[in-house]
């Protein structure tokens, strides 16, 4: 085939896939569908021509269709990558983490049960060896979201379901890659197949991947900050991510190349709108997102053009295989959704789905490209049997056809039938009272005009009806309690909390990485306050200054190893949320007068209100507690802020006199230069600097006062000083002792477990354990941001063998510390 002749084809399925859109809108089926369907026709068309010269199609039309270079590695290495890149970039991972459980047990252990169960059921009935079965078992355990997707989103499916199908088919490709490539290996090499490496591979080549996908990703992070302000060069940069990440797993490393494809992806969702523009990121995404759209309709159309070629052996015992193939998936799919999932939710391990969200799980397990190209890879192995590469290309590509036709052209019908894009009691009461609430506006706006143009024409003119009167549904929200219209004002004051974070960050007001931590919050919010009311949203509340099991991650860094740069970096982050969270919430505070209670009244408004108040107190007393320890990075973080929103502002100023003509484009160009000049450097968050210095607490500890300068220097060297966030543990109660702390500054809680009491600036505690040999007998948290010195149990010893009188004064505290505790708990200690 000649260049020119590529061309064209490849623009002609381009524009095909445009017009599949619309056809597909108009049949109410996939759009993915109807392409498999024209390929599979212009497939089996070429086939007959060339068989039949000028039946169908001009002979050098069909020599061109049949004779495409189309292979698996086209697939594999071109298409797959840049579909599975732009979903990874599309995941939000604080939303995803609330489902990770329920996704991971669909796309790791869905796909072994679905691999060994469809294979064994197979099997007695299939001619062939045991791993042929669970090569095809391996290739249709694996997923295609691309049909499903569009279906849910045409019909408005819930997006939790949403975010599980997504979720499962972005995982379950490498499980299933990793299965077939084992069963292969074991059928062709069956003397060198060994389970336990074969386990070790399925746990290696994941992990390997996500190493390697994190690295490329912070690759081309730190590339980035090289051109910060240049579209072209960071969709460029970009573009090499995905192949390379994925070619250099597969060939070099022997690693997932999928798995380092989505934490790639992931990766550079969660870090890099903070590293550029709002609008580059929305640019990369939104080329990102045409790609996939391309690979899609390409990938969809080609590989329906192999069915022909893959299907040429097709009995007509296959037909029976294919039917248990079917029956045998869905039953494995089954087990999983209808028998494992209720229990992880009784054990609340995950949370409960319902039943027509199982139910359509089920029935959306579409298979497509991804199964295809591994049977095609199938076909073209030189080593397999023919027999074998045609039981399973037949098989593979029968039941792919299966559930594109069958499964994808009843699931709308089916998600319709279930009720799920039906609103909720709650979201109709909230149209309801929108829809009451336009309507009025409408009606004095109809009647103002009326009037008006009445009296210039000296006639009376009587108002129109609006048209918004019809979509209200029966009943409206008329009959609402007051405990309902509270909700309603809560739902509503979230839902305007995510606008208004959206809105600063198009202004530049939020940083892109504290913006999508908000909006994600946001949404959690507004998911809680619909299922429970205020109670959920209380729970939220509750939720927004804890701490996470990263910030955990830091603090141990930072406790055990002195790495205080994941520490800094993480509380920079949580200060940055709270106060930008502030801003935001002074806002709805005023909406909710201006904007909720003319529509559902003062009552429902203030209880609303109050909410948002408590949760404003909250975050006060937080960033109080951050200023006392810290007040010069707070002052900094405030002034930053500052910073930003009017550099924000200046930047609007000149867009607007862009916009209205006042400036020309170049003289544009040259004052915002001019600004990033200026204001650049002032606009990067402060760091928050958790290095101190031990000498300097040495002296603010009062146990050390009596000790000489000679001997502070000396004790100086051996303590380390330990920064401790609030609620996480510092002492366990159990564990044996290796370290006293000394408080510097804030202050500790110790729980002995029948009572407790706190110490605060000059204690030290822990010290028991080392002078007496005994376990920790109370748990020990920070109740404020705190500064420890930390003596570990050999320096404790030495340093006290050489200061008998320091040792005399701690022993003696500690007595009658033990003496205190023996009187209210016997076995208590500290």
């Amino acid at each position: 085939m000649t260049l020119p002749t590529a061309v064209i084809l490849f623009v002609a399925i381009v524009a095909l896939g445009a017009l599949a859109q619309p056809a597909a809108l108009r049949l109410r089926i996939p759009a993915s569908v109807v392409l498999a369907f024209v390929g599979i026709v212009v497939g089996f068309a070429s086939h007959y021509s060339l068989a039949h010269p000028g039946a169908i199609l001009p002979l050098e039309f069909a020599e061109a269709i049949t004779n495409l270079p189309i292979g698996s590695s086209l697939f594999l290495y071109v298409f797959l990558p840049t579909l599975i890149f732009q979903s990874a970039l599309q995941i939000d991972i604080h939303r995803v983490r609330e489902d990770l459980l329920p996704i991971l047990i669909l796309a790791l252990v869905a796909v072994v049960v679905a691999t060994f169960g469809v294979a064994f059921a197979i099997a007695p009935f299939a001619n062939v060896p045991l791993f042929a079965c669970l090569i095809l078992a391996a290739l249709v355990a694996t997923t295609d979201p691309v049909a499903v997707i569009g279906i849910f989103k045409d019909v408005g499916a819930p997006e939790r379901l949403t975010r599980l199908v997504e979720g499962e088919s972005l995982f379950n490709d490498a499980a299933a890659i990793s299965l077939f490539l084992v069963f292969t290996g074991a059928l062709l090499e069956p003397g060198a197949f060994r389970l336990s490496e074969a386990l070790l591979s399925f746990v290696v080549m994941p992990i390997g991947g996500a190493a390697l996908g994190f690295v490329l990703s912070w690759a081309l992070l730190f590339l980035l900050r090289f051109v910060p302000d240049d579209r072209l060069a960071a969709i460029s940069l970009s573009l090499a991510v995905p192949f390379v990440a994925f070619w250099v797993a597969e060939h070099e490393f022997h690693v997932s190349g999928i798995i380092a494809l989505v934490v790639a992806g992931i990766t550079l969702a969660s870090l890099a709108p903070g590293r550029m523009t709002p609008e580059i990121w929305r640019y990369l995404q939104d080329i990102w997102e045409q790609l996939a759209a391309w690979s899609a309709v390409l990938i969809f159309f080609m590989t329906a053009l192999l069915v022909p070629k893959l299907v040429a052996g097709a009995q007509w015992s296959d037909f029976g295989l294919l039917a248990i193939l079917f029956v045998a998936a869905l039953a494995a799919r089954a087990v999983i959704l209808y028998g494992l999932f209720p229990l992880l939710s009784r054990l609340d391990l995950t949370p409960p789905l319902t039943a027509p969200f199982r139910l359509v799980t089920l029935w959306g397990g579409l298979r497509g490209s991804m199964t295809l190209a591994l049977a095609l890879a199938v076909t073209e192995n030189p080593a397999m049997p023919p027999s074998i590469a045609a039981f399973v290309a037949t098989l593979a590509t029968g039941y792919t056809l299966l559930t594109l036709f069958v499964q994808g052209t009843t699931l709308r019908w089916l998600i319709q039938r279930l009720g799920l894009t039906e609103l909720p009691g709650v979201d109709r009461a909230v149209r309801d009272i929108a829809l009451d609430a336009t309507s009025a506006r409408v009606a004095a706006l109809s009647r103002e005009m009326a009037e008006r143009f009445g009296a210039k024409s000296g006639e009376a003119c009587a108002a129109p009806e609006t048209s918004l009167d019809g979509m209200r549904a029966d009943g409206g929200a008329e009959g609402l309690s007051a405990e309902e219209r509270a909700t309603l004002a809560l739902i509503s004051l979230t839902a305007r909390e995510r606008d208004l974070i959206l809105s600063h960050f198009a202004r530049r007001t939020v940083s892109p990485s504290i913006a999508r931590w908000l909006v994600s919050d946001a949404r959690r919010r507004l998911d809680a306050v619909r299922a429970s009311g205020a109670a959920g949203y209380r729970e939220i509340t509750a939720d927004e200054t804890a701490f996470i099991w990263l910030d955990r991650v830091a603090v141990t860094l930072q406790r055990r190893f002195g790495i205080n740069r994941p520490l800094g970096r993480r509380l920079a982050a949580r200060f940055q949320k709270l106060m930008e969270t502030v801003l935001i919430l002074d806002d709805l505070l005023s909406f909710a007068e201006t904007g909720v209670q003319p529509v559902l009244g003062a009552e429902a408004a203030e209880a609303a209100r109050a909410l948002v108040a408590e949760r404003r107190e909250q975050l006060d007393r937080e960033i109080a507690a951050v200023r006392l320890q810290y007040p010069q990075y707070v002052r900094e973080l405030e002034r930053w802020i500052i910073d930003r929103s009017l550099h924000a502002l200046e930047l609007a100023e000149i867009a607007d006199m862009r916009a209205t003509g006042l400036i020309n484009q170049e003289v544009e160009r040259d004052a915002l230069k001019g600004l990033n000049d200026r204001r650049g450097p002032a606009l990067r968050s402060p760091d928050l600097d958790l290095s101190v210095d031990s000498r300097e607490l040495l002296d603010q500890c009062s146990l050390f006062a009596p000790l000489g300068e000679a001997d502070k220097t000396e004790l100086a060297r051996l303590l380390r000083p330990s920064f401790e966030v609030p609620g996480i543990p510092i002492i366990t109660r159990g564990e044996r002792g290796m370290d006293a702390y000394f408080i510097s500054s804030g202050a500790v809680e110790i729980d002995t477990g029948t009572g407790r009491h706190r110490l605060g600036r000059g204690d030290f505690f822990g010290e028991l354990a080392l002078l007496f040999d005994v376990r920790r007998t109370a748990t020990v948290r920070a109740i404020a941001y705190s500064t420890m010195l930390r003596l570990s149990k050999v320096d404790f010893d030495a340093f006290l063998a050489t200061h008998p009188d320091l040792r005399k004064s701690i022993e003696a505290i500690g007595q009658s510390r033990l003496a205190e505790n023996a009187r209210t708990d016997p076995v208590a200690a500290e």
